[in-house]
């Protein structure tokens, strides 16, 4: 595990919870992600830096390092989006000239 000498040699660990937050603050997602949406790409991609077998459970949360996790979304190539904003506008008829 690494370390983070701010907490005095403690692994900065965190939850789902902390982790979307500190995504959203810092700028590392492109829209705003949520503990679910974490969770759902911790879950789904296959290069999510923690396995389920190095997360910690503490009461009902698991925690994880931040230090891979925030690696992980800094150099992550950003998947096609589905959303509104990554759609292009349909292109509109411009009226022609009637024909005579």
């Amino acid at each position: 595990m690494t370390t983070d000498d701010e907490k005095g040699g403690l692994p900065d660990l965190v939850t789902f919870t902390d982790i979307a937050k500190r995504l959203n603050e810092r700028g590392l997602v492109s829209r705003p992600i949520t503990r679910q949406g974490v969770r759902h790409i911790a879950d789904t991609d296959p290069t999510w830096p923690i396995p389920p077998e190095r997360r910690l459970k503490a009461g009902r949360v698991w925690m994880m390092e931040w230090g891979p996790v925030e690696k992980f979304f800094r150099e992550r190539e950003k998947p096609r989006g589905r959303g509104a904003a990554e759609k292009e506008a349909p292109e509109v008829a411009k009226p022609g000239i009637p024909e005579q």
